[in-house]
């Protein structure tokens, strides 16, 4: 039990390991590619614009769920809130973001496991994508749960490799990198962010985990949003300063030259397994979706769940930025403004009073409506 009046115990950091956890994973990879293509310090200034907004999201769903008795997510908030409509519009967001998202760790995991197999044992991406899916439909039938705990660690060390690359790097950073800039590029970075940045998802469970001194809540949500966004910048700080606008879409090739083929192959190697694990965690939590909350049986579940990413893969769905961009833009976007939309509900109809409360006007609210409105739209025409 915490002890009163500590700030910081073993609860309060398991609550940080969750929101970062969930917030860093395949985005990381994607986002020094988009940021050195629009320009560093235009992308930085919309990494800030965009990470008020992810905060200030994440507050509103914590507010929206200490304000119920009955604990609920993201499509209970909406069907309570918001109606049947709102639960609709929540359950297609929903399942858009598992099943995008499964596709972008199937093209993630393919260009990983190319780079580090095929100059020995050749083969695609389109091969290395596809055994992995095999690897993970089959895992998923029967749900082995110490991939969830894998994946915790993986996090740690993904985060461990970011900080090697970051300091091998800085010798070699060329400040001028930082200097170019593409304004019609400007809003390249916005889905990547997005999607990188979203962590709205773990926002319950911090609650479950802090449960019993839950004004700490605010804390968890605004401390470990800045420290994950400032494990981004410093992240893209390292591979744009040194690989300027040869920057992969993987950030690591082009690193190569530069600190050489160990600290690559190892960030290859970890991606890789933060990539999988991530999926074969996503995938079994929507595998119980459709199997608890819509009473499928286990065999249709786990076949609708695992099957559609990979159908939507070999139709032609493999460019990794188009699709990350896609996801992050339109639900991201679509889950920031039913957020919005229940908050305010939810302050009229809640049936108990919060641990905390913030004050966010209707017109600046609007205004973040309107930049995820036009993230969605640039989203959709990016991917037309």
């Amino acid at each position: 039990m915490a002890k009163k009046g500590r700030l910081i115990d073993k609860e309060f950091l398991m609550a940080m390991a969750t929101l970062i956890g969930t917030a860093i994973g395949a985005g990381i990879f994607g986002l020094p590619y988009v940021i050195a293509k629009a320009g560093f310090l235009p992308s930085m200034a919309l990494m800030f614009l965009l990470g008020v907004m992810m905060l200030v999201t994440n507050l509103m769903y914590g507010e929206i769920i200490l304000r119920s008795k009955k604990r609920c997510r993201l499509v209970g908030c909406a069907k309570r809130y918001l109606g049947g409509t709102g639960k609709q519009l929540a359950s297609f967001a929903s399942f858009l973001s598992f099943y995008s998202g499964n596709m972008v760790y199937i093209i993630l995991s393919g260009i990983f496991l190319n780079s580090l197999l095929s100059p020995s044992l050749g083969g695609d991406e389109f091969l290395y994508s596809t055994l992995t899916f095999v690897f993970i439909f089959i895992v998923t039938r029967f749900d082995f749960k110490i991939f969830s705990l894998v994946e915790s660690w993986m996090v740690l060390l993904l985060v461990v490799i970011v900080g090697v690359v970051s300091f091998k790097s800085a010798p070699y950073i060329d400040t001028g990198n930082y200097m170019t800039s593409d304004f019609t590029q400007f809003f390249l970075p916005f889905g990547v962010i997005l999607f990188s940045l979203g962590a709205s998802s773990a926002v319950p469970e911090i609650i479950s985990i802090i449960s019993k001194r839950k004004n700490r809540i605010k804390k968890v949500l605004t401390w470990g949003t800045i420290l994950y966004t400032l494990i981004y910048v410093i992240f893209i700080a390292a591979i744009v300063g040194v690989t300027g606008d040869l920057t992969s879409e993987e950030s690591f090739v082009g690193l190569s030259h530069f600190i050489g083929d160990g600290v690559i192959v190892a960030g290859f190697f970890l991606g890789f397994l933060a990539t999988i694990t991530s999926y074969l965690v996503s995938n079994v939590a929507l595998k119980e979706i459709f199997q608890y909350d819509y009473r499928m049986k286990e065999d249709s579940s786990w076949f609708l769940a695992s099957i559609v990413p990979y159908l939507f893969f070999l139709i032609g769905y493999r460019d990794f930025i188009r699709v990350i961009t896609f996801t992050g833009s339109v639900t991201g976007g679509l889950v920031g403004i039913l957020i919005i939309l229940i908050f305010y509900n939810a302050k009229e109809k809640g049936d108990r009073r919060p641990e905390y409360e913030i004050n966010i006007s209707k017109g600046m609210s609007f205004l973040m409506i309107l930049v995820y409105l036009s993230g969605i739209i640039y989203g959709i025409i990016y991917n037309s």
